[in-house]
């Protein structure tokens, strides 16, 4: 797999790499690799959360000075991945990670949303992995078993002009099986995925019933601590529309097997 940056330049671009690992008791990890160009200049974060079931919850973040790829490995910053292993390494919080994908990458062919020239593509990497490995941070450590996904997602949509009013996203595990949907809707039309088993599935979500779900974040996205904007945070929240996100984890059951779910809403204003 090809996981080169993309490089061109322009008035604005974006590219995220989104990963996490879900646990049998609730525990969630989540990673970001996002870098953002805005009038030909790159900036690149990469970002890690740790929420545990008591409520407890370990966040780093820091910038990433060297970006690059190719096949089979991404050096973003302090988080690499080679392969199957997933490594970072930020103060206060540290990880290293094997994920061993149950299903190859889910093709796609078009863009997930398009508006004239510009478009936003939407790549799910690693569909459901069996993750090991372990997290440290100076209050503790964590043996870590679960399963895990990785998506990219990249768009040149402008900001100020982005066409999702809301997006909601989930996925859930459980037994052999694992479900990933998504709905965007814009002023003009409704975009729905889904997959399931590691195949397109536009009904995975309706597969899927969900517990209690036990909100871990509810921000508006400029105030995420980890983005560490400081005082560009209103300037960020007027021209990318203020968007609005709330995540949840809970219980999922897929074809009477029980497992773990982690889903959430992010509306613009």
């Amino acid at each position: 797999m090809d996981l080169t940056p993309r490089s061109e330049r322009g008035v604005f671009r974006l590219e995220k790499w989104y990963i996490d690992t879900l646990m049998a008791d609730g525990t969630v990890l989540l990673v970001y690799l996002g870098r953002t160009c805005i009038a030909g200049v790159w900036v690149s974060r990469v970002t890690a959360e740790l929420f545990m079931p008591d409520g407890t919850a370990v966040r780093a973040s820091a910038a990433a000075g060297r970006v690059s790829g190719g096949e089979g490995s991404l050096v973003f910053g302090p988080a690499t991945i080679r392969g199957e292993e997933l490594t970072f390494e930020m103060e206060g919080f540290s990880g290293r990670l094997r994920f061993v994908p149950r299903y190859p990458p889910s093709a796609t062919t078009e863009p997930f949303l398009q508006r004239g020239r510009r478009r936003l593509t939407w790549e799910i990497e690693v569909p459901d992995a069996d993750v090991t490995g372990e997290l440290r941070w100076p209050a503790g450590r964590l043996t870590v078993t679960g399963r895990g996904y990785r998506d990219r997602v990249w768009y040149d949509l402008l900001p100020w002009r982005f066409p999702i009013r809301e997006l909601v996203w989930g996925r859930a595990v459980a037994g052999d099986h694992a479900a990933t949907w998504v709905r965007a809707t814009t002023p003009e039309c409704v975009i729905a995925r889904g997959w399931l088993d590691g195949a397109p599935d536009p009904q995975a979500r309706d597969k899927v019933t969900l517990g209690k779900s036990r909100v871990i974040v509810q921000s508006a996205v400029a105030d995420l601590e980890t983005l560490k904007l400081g005082s560009l945070r209103h300037l960020v929240r007027r021209l990318a529309g203020d968007p609005f996100e709330t995540k949840w984890v809970a219980p999922a059951t897929i074809a009477g097997a029980n497992g773990v779910a982690i889903h959430e809403v992010v509306r613009w204003r």
